[in-house]
């Protein structure tokens, strides 16, 4: 009887462990599976951050010797048969949380390699150029003004013959921009042909412009693209790669492409040296009266932006009598996009003030994309005009920074931040030479020091290459500032 019982419990003890054995089975071949995605998540993370190339040498080093210590280690513990699951579930569990924050962080990785790459490549600057005429006037497309005479300030050649390939006019020249305005408005003249930059001024100079007329057709040109350097000095000692140099900041007052030229509202000279780690900040007003160093003649600093870059970053060189070699063109999207993508900015007023819709009081306001950029341009409610444009200007820089460098900020809307400025951010640094800034900085994580300083002048009204014969309201340089600001740049770059 005890024999039969023993025959009969076999079995059942057989197929016990016969489970057991397929369960056992089923959980090392799973664990092998966590252990080879584990791998190839890893592999990504890894070629994801080499491909920024932001790590000094040393740092890829470790990084790599680390990456290979631990994944075999993780390997080993979820793919080796142990005497319990302890420590596979153990290396399971920093598996899973490894994997989760080298997914995240190489979503990062690669969504910072996508914007530097786009970035930091040179693209040719185009302007619009605008057909306008009266709102009540009966034209409406560009083939109604054949046979006409279509009156201009300062457009080339090349630009005028991209409108008669397109229909049969003449032109006729004038010699002031804002008296062309004036004319279409009275209705001396009918048909005007002027470039985007110059329709902004009339807008701004000429009541009512803007609401008077209307544009019957725009044509794209494209400007010469700028070879080489910024200021075209490609043998400047003042790089990068020197450790010493200048970088011109310029905020373009337009909405849309970063390509499209406008007249340069912000001018910011920023002096880097490495070797000190000191950072001065130089800015000069909008309406500074200068020589444009491609025309040689006077001109408001801001108009020297519908000329491209180049001419903006020249003029500055002559002025402060220093090399630039390197640019980052911002506009007005990248203040409205980026601004509003931080969920608003807290920045400080020196002035109770109101302009239009927006009223800023005295101390920090909490404002959102287009209050950010009204404040930023405003200068007629302030005594100090201009000069005190550039104060706001810095203290919306400074107010971003702040924002920015907030860790919440940084975490959750990081990708959202490098969309905002991808299509509104131009530049002609390469991106091997912040490759090479950010590399220094982590060899040696120094503390730097930053100062500002900010250009003056007096107001006062004078005819303007861009305007004509037409008087403007212009600041003239601060003999006194203008060569404290080449002083302390010196001291900087160490001359």
């Amino acid at each position: 009887m005890s024999q039969g019982r023993r025959m009969a419990e076999e079995p059942k003890s057989y197929k016990k462990k016969k489970k057991q054995s397929s369960k056992s089975n089923k959980l090392d071949v799973f664990f092998k599976l966590i252990a080879f995605a584990f791998v190839v998540i890893t592999i990504i993370f890894y070629i994801s951050v080499l491909k920024m190339d932001l790590l000094p040498g040393l740092y890829v080093t470790i990084f790599t010797i680390a990456e290979i210590v631990f994944t075999l280690a993780m390997v080993i513990g979820l793919a080796k048969k142990h005497r319990t699951y302890k420590l596979t579930i153990l290396c399971f569990i920093i598996v899973l949380l490894l994997s989760g924050i080298y997914i995240y962080v190489t979503n990062y990785t690669l969504a910072t390699s996508d914007f530097l790459g786009n970035v930091f490549q040179e693209r040719a600057e185009t302007e619009d150029y605008y057909v306008v005429v009266r709102k009540t006037s009966s034209y409406d497309s560009v083939e109604d003004i054949a046979d006409e005479t279509v009156y201009f300030f300062q457009i080339e050649d090349d630009v005028q013959s991209e409108l008669e390939n397109k229909v049969d006019v003449q032109f006729e020249a004038q010699n002031s921009l804002t008296g062309l305005g004036n004319n279409l408005l009275s209705e001396e003249i009918d048909v005007i042909f002027i470039s985007s930059s110059q329709h902004a001024i009339l807008s701004e100079e000429i009541e009512n412009f803007e609401s008077d007329t209307k544009i019957i057709y725009t044509a794209t040109h494209e400007i010469e693209k700028m070879i080489g350097t910024a200021g075209g000095n490609s043998n400047s000692k003042y790089t990068v790669e020197n450790g010493i140099f200048n970088v011109m900041i310029s905020g373009i007052d337009t909405s849309g492409s970063i390509r499209n030229v406008g007249r340069s509202d912000a001018n910011i000279i920023v002096t880097i040296n490495t070797n000190t780690h000191e950072v001065l900040l130089t800015s000069i007003p909008r309406d500074y009266y200068v020589t444009l160093h491609g025309k040689q003649a006077k001109d408001k600093l801001t108009h020297s932006g519908i000329y491209g870059i180049n001419e903006t970053v020249t003029t500055v060189e002559d002025l402060l009598d220093i090399d630039i070699n390197y640019y980052v063109r911002v506009n007005f999207s990248t203040v409205v996009e980026l601004v509003d993508t931080l969920g608003g900015i807290e920045v400080y007023s020196d002035y109770d003030f109101t302009r239009g819709n927006y009223h800023f009081n005295k101390g920090y306001n909490y404002i959102y994309g287009n209050a950010a950029l009204v404040f930023s341009r405003e200068r007629q409610s302030f005594a100090e005009g201009d000069n005190q444009r550039v104060k706001n200007q810095q203290h919306v820089i400074e107010a971003i920074i702040k924002k920015v460098l907030n860790s919440s900020t940084i975490l959750t809307k990081y990708t959202s931040i490098l969309n905002a400025l991808e299509d509104n951010f131009q530049t002609n640094i390469a991106q091997s030479e912040i490759s090479s800034l950010v590399k220094g900085q982590l060899n040696n994580m120094s503390s730097w020091t930053i100062k500002t300083n900010a250009l003056t002048g007096t107001g006062d009204s004078r005819t303007t290459y861009s305007l004509g014969s037409s008087y403007a309201y212009v600041m003239i340089p601060d003999s006194s500032s203008v060569n404290n600001a080449k002083q302390e740049i010196k001291e900087v770059m160490g001359e």
